[in-house]
């Protein structure tokens, strides 16, 4: 009788705890500033990208409720334990949390660039605006720069978790 192969497997997965204390310490230095989103799957699958990405945090701007909704929780699973996330209604109180960052929209204007052809600086806050309205003009008049995601069919835009 053959004698059967021992396999020896090990799980390479990093432990959560340790590691999660690594990317705390080494998050870019990217913050999304949200404005308004309505869409719960939409805020979720933001947070679960921004994770990926290891982003500094999420802020939210004019959103009322304090928490993600059950379905944003569920869509971004773990996520939204795991990136910091702040809730903001005044310009004053955006301008405290972001006071060294480079502040950029991203929407399509008259004065927008293509995404490709930006030149990310040290520290970003990218505006995200709602899918109906767009960014708040406020905020629109607020920020440095603005670049757009080139659409080459019919649609004039993309949905915003994707785009993000």
């Amino acid at each position: 009788m053959e004698k059967e192969k021992a396999y020896d497997f090990s799980d390479l997965r990093p432990d959560p705890h340790r590691r999660l204390m690594e990317i705390n310490a080494n998050r870019f230095p990217i913050t999304l500033v949200l404005d308004r989103l309505l869409e719960p799957a939409n805020v979720g699958m933001i947070f679960r990208l921004g994770e990926a990405c290891r982003i500094k945090r999420i802020i939210f701007w004019k959103m009322y409720s304090t928490e993600p909704s059950l379905k944003a929780v569920k869509v971004a699973r773990a996520a939204v334990h795991q990136i910091p996330f702040l809730h903001v209604h005044t310009v004053r109180e955006l301008q405290e949390a972001l006071p060294d960052s480079h502040w950029v929209a991203l929407e399509y204007t008259n004065r927008s660039i293509p995404y490709h052809q930006f030149k990310a600086p040290e520290s970003l806050a990218l505006f995200v605006g709602n899918a109906q309205r767009g960014l708040d003009p406020e905020l629109l008049t607020l920020d440095r720069e603005s670049i757009h995601l080139p659409m080459y069919g019919l649609n004039t835009s993309i949905n915003v978790a994707c785009a993000t």
